[in-house]
Formats: structure tokens, C-alpha cells, sequence
């Protein structure tokens, strides 16, 4: 189904950058996070790469389902259950930078917002953030408020998938 499962764009972004930090925002059922981290395996050992994941996990079958999924992969991950408008700013400060970022949560602008405010403190000189859904008007209004003397932002359109923001730091 368009839209949901992996998302191809990203893939190819971690393989060609090297990416091994990995965060995600709306994990839904973990085949993005599994894809990720198979991607970045071209370049790393399971060892070397991270992933952070923050998602509702409302279904605790469903959540233990992502929880094997992600420890077949053999790379260290962390969980964060809850609303990411609080789950977010109780760990921003205990992580670390990472390579990629992956919004895909919340539509409405205020958890779009949120979600990029607290991401963008987790962006270092090489760490791009993609916004998925920017079609969407909550996402849009985000994405089109940031500073673009501060950011260099792209609207993507991949290939059987939905228009997406890529932002880096200028």
C-alpha cells in the first residue's frame, strides 16, 4: 500500500551515506526500521548500528512483534513508547546525534511541529531529517515555517510514495 511499509528513498540515502544512527517517529509495524537497519548493514556491523524508534505501541502484541523484529536484526535499538509530544523531550538529552531522521508520526502542525523542534536538536553538520506526508496541512505548515537561512530544505518525490521534506543544516 502506498505510503506505508518501507520507503525505498531512505534506504538508498543510508546506503549511500553511511548511516548507522538511525531514528524513526511512527514505527507502525517495524518493516521500516527492519529496512533501515538492513540498509545500513551494507556499510556496518549489526554491532555498530543504532536505531530509536518512538511510536503509540497502543497493542502490546503488536509491540512485542517489532521488539523480535528489531532484535533479529543483531543491532542496538531503543523503544519509546508514548505520545512522541511528550515521549520525545523526556530523552532528547540523553541522545545522540544522529545520521538520519525519519518523521513519520503525527499530521496535525502541533505534533509535526514538536516532533521537528526536538529533532532538530539531535541534527548534526551531516544528519539529514526527512518529514514524510507533506501534503498533508499540519505536516505542510511545519515544514514550510522552516528557516531557510538556517536549513536547506527539499520537497522529495519519490517513486510510489509520498511527497516528502528532506532538511539539512546549511
Amino acid at each position: 500500500m502506498l505510503g506505508f511499509g518501507y520507503h525505498a528513498f531512505l534506504n538508498d540515502h543510508i546506503k549511500r551515506n553511511k548511516c548507522k544512527r538511525l531514528m524513526e517517529i511512527g514505527v507502525y509495524d517495524g518493516e521500516n526500521a527492519r529496512s533501515m537497519i538492513e540498509a545500513a548493514k551494507e556499510n556496518f556491523s549489526p554491532e555498530e548500528i543504532e536505531y530509536y524508534g518512538f511510536d503509540y505501541f497502543e497493542d502490546e502484541w503488536l509491540y512485542q512483534r517489532i521488539y523480535k523484529k528489531l532484535e533479529e536484526t543483531g543491532c542496538k535499538f531503543k523503544l519509546f513508547r508514548g505520545d512522541s509530544r511528550v515521549t520525545l523531550p523526556q530523552h532528547v538529552d540523553e541522545l545522540p546525534i544522529m545520521d538520519l531522521i525519519f518523521i513519520d508520526g503525527g499530521k496535525s502542525y502541533e505534533t509535526a511541529k514538536s516532533d521537528w523542534e526536538n529533532c532538530r536538536k539531535l541534527m548534526g553538520k551531516h544528519t539529514v531529517v526527512f518529514v514524510h506526508n507533506y501534503e498533508f496541512p499540519g505536516v505542510k505548515r511545519m515544514v514550510d515555517e522552516i528557516p531557510r537561512e538556517e536549513y536547506i530544505v527539499e520537497i522529495i518525490h519519490p517513486p510510489d510514495d509520498y511527497a516528502t521534506a528532506r532538511i539539512r543544516k546549511k
